[in-house]
């Protein structure tokens, strides 16, 4: 088979082309001005805000201050340290590019200030003392480090900065780090990914999205490097393991932080326009979503794929992230409507189900079945004195917020797309130029309404994605209702012009999933996209596990929680089959806020 190196050698004046004709097309978020989230999304980004965004660099100085100090005795780090910044920026620049806030504008900017200031005249951009930089080994003989990781998210939250905000200094530090490791990795030969658990390779995503910002040959060259470094014996072989689909679980390398070096192929599939590595990081991303995305919308188990949506060790909130921050590449490369219904039930599950809502905090681990605590307790080993909440998960959860900016709508020429379904207030841009404006009103997803208003005079048709799930979907447009609507594609009305008026109805009718495996016998029970969950608050039969439900006979009907404490579930419901056997059920989101068990896992008659 021939490798990586020598496909190199053969396409560079390919690729050459192909990047002048692909980077041209825009992504999906660049034409999103802004994005006013309403109703339960409105509410948890809001409070997602003010309790965190807003907060975290002045409640968790510690973010910031590891960097000025990283020459002096101080708290052992653990190894991926440096990371928390980045992932900070990430999240905040996205949500600010859905609803500026000047408050949070200032939050960013102080952060990139602080990595200014911290940044070594080399470009170096980490926490570990002179004589540890990028070596992959801590202080004092306390293991690994994650160096080269924590550069990819602080280069990855710097290039939203610049991007969304127009920050000219967050491009300085980006272009410096950039050269710090171009030196390191590319002049000096250091290998990527040498013994330290797969997540050096991560950087080549970000300077595949910097090539095509800078068009700088050697940030290509770093490219190149990552992908032939997947072919070493440390390397994960993701590309040609993809090639032939070996499905994730499989790889060499398996651990959750390489989906962002599988990202990395995606990118370059863009920037060399070969199909050849479409096809692997489809076959990447397809054999995750059939063997490892849990009934949550969550991926991994223990961290890492196992082959097993059934395991229920932990799930962690990163490893979500990183899985919908894929999910939005294959969306982008793809247009598959049915990939967005994979976005709809992480967003509105297992990401929505890590946060509590007062905003407060995020979980580490959101189980199918089990308990919520606050990563701030379940990973508390990661916080430092002085900055107690710091740790991975809470500074890159809020990012599932700014990525349904992402993913919620784009225009493509005259089309605009809508995947997003919720209330809201949307403006985005033609290629020409050209304002358009989607209103958004109704209960869903927690019912079956949704109500779309549409102002432009710069589109022609409209691509509305139709769930796989809702089979039989009513859609009315300006009064007409139409025929041929299709569950699992996008319908495509033709002959926009002026105002659109928009009401869709969808099939709330209750669909399952039936578990195997550990989980054989078991059932989970979802009500469009949201998953049924039985918590203990609502029904003490949570642990009677004598009790099971017929999933071929059951009725839904609304109910009313039997106490008003906070927080109050965001949907209720009474389900029943007939025989008799009832079930209080909560969404998934709702579940275990007050520190109850739950199951998403009902036995099955």
């Amino acid at each position: 088979m021939i490798t990586v190196t020598k496909l190199f050698k053969k396409i560079a004046i390919l690729s050459l082309f192909a990047m002048l004709a692909t980077t041209a097309t825009a992504q999906m978020n660049n034409d999103v001005e802004k994005m006013t989230l309403k109703g339960v999304m409105g509410e948890r980004f809001d409070a997602n805000l003010e309790q965190w965004l807003l907060t975290a660099p002045y409640a968790n100085p510690g973010m910031l201050q590891m960097y000025s100090r990283r020459n002096e005795p101080h708290q052992i780090k653990m190894k991926w340290y440096g990371e928390f910044t980045g992932k900070y920026l990430t999240s905040a620049a996205l949500c600010y590019a859905m609803q500026p806030d000047e408050r949070l504008k200032q939050s960013i900017e102080y952060v990139v200030s602080e990595l200014a200031k911290a940044q070594d005249t080399d470009g170096y951009l980490g926490v570990w003392p002179d004589d540890k930089k990028l070596t992959g080994i801590a202080r004092g003989g306390h293991g690994k480090s994650w160096d080269a990781w924590a550069h990819y998210h602080n280069m990855l939250g710097l290039y939203y900065c610049y991007h969304i905000l127009d920050n000219e200094q967050a491009k300085d530090v980006l272009l410096k780090a950039a050269d710090c490791l171009y030196q390191h990795f590319y002049v000096n030969k250091n290998l990527i990914d040498e013994d330290k658990d797969g997540t050096d390779a991560a950087i080549g995503h970000i300077f595949a999205l910097l090539y095509k910002m800078t068009k700088d040959e050697r940030h290509l060259q770093m490219v190149h490097h990552t992908l032939a470094t997947f072919e070493t014996e440390q390397g994960g072989d993701y590309y040609r393991a993809g090639l032939e689909n070996v499905p994730f679980y499989q790889m060499k390398r398996r651990r959750w932080e390489c989906l962002h070096a599988i990202e990395t192929i995606y990118e370059y599939a863009r920037i060399s326009g070969l199909l050849s590595y479409k096809d692997s990081f489809a076959n990447i991303w397809r054999s995750i979503q059939q063997y490892d995305r849990h009934n949550t919308g969550g991926f991994s188990s223990g961290e890492a794929a196992c082959g097993n949506p059934y395991d229920t060790r932990a799930i962690e909130t990163c490893c979500t992230i990183a899985w919908m921050a894929m999910t939005i590449d294959m969306l982008e490369m793809t247009k598959d409507s049915r990939i967005a219904d994979e976005l709809e039930l992480s967003t509105w599950n297992g990401f929505l189900g890590a946060q509590h809502p007062s905003g407060r905090f995020f979980t580490y681990n959101t189980p199918m079945l089990g308990d919520k605590k606050a990563s701030a307790d379940d990973i508390v080993f990661q916080a430092i004195a002085g900055s107690s909440e710091l740790n991975c998960c809470s500074v890159n959860a809020p990012r599932g917020f700014g990525m349904i900016g992402q993913w919620g709508m784009y225009v493509d020429d005259k089309m605009l797309t809508v995947n997003y379904y919720g209330a809201s207030e949307t403006t985005l841009r033609t290629p020409a130029g050209k304002a358009v404006e989607v209103s958004q009103m109704g209960g869903y997803p927690f019912d079956g309404d949704i109500t779309l208003k549409i102002k432009s005079k710069g589109l022609e048709s409209l691509r509305l994605r139709i769930p796989a799930w809702s089979k039989t979907t009513k859609v009315v447009r300006n009064g007409k209702e139409l025929s041929d609507v299709k569950c699992g594609e996008y319908l495509v009305l033709e002959g926009v012009k002026g105002t659109e008026n928009i009401s869709i109805k969808f099939d709330m009718t209750p669909h399952f999933w039936n578990g195997e495996r550990n989980l054989e016998g078991r059932v989970s029970i979802y009500r469009g996209p949201i998953l049924l969950t039985l918590d203990q608050r609502f029904d003490n039969k949570a642990h009677e596990s004598d009790l099971a439900i017929d999933p071929a006979t059951i009725k839904v009907e609304a109910a009313t929680p039997a106490d008003t404490l906070y927080p109050q579930p965001i949907l209720l419901v009474k389900v029943s089959d007939a025989e008799g056997h009832t079930f209080t059920l909560c969404d998934f989101a709702s579940a275990g806020q007050t520190g109850t068990y739950y199951t998403t896992w009902l036995l099955k008659k």
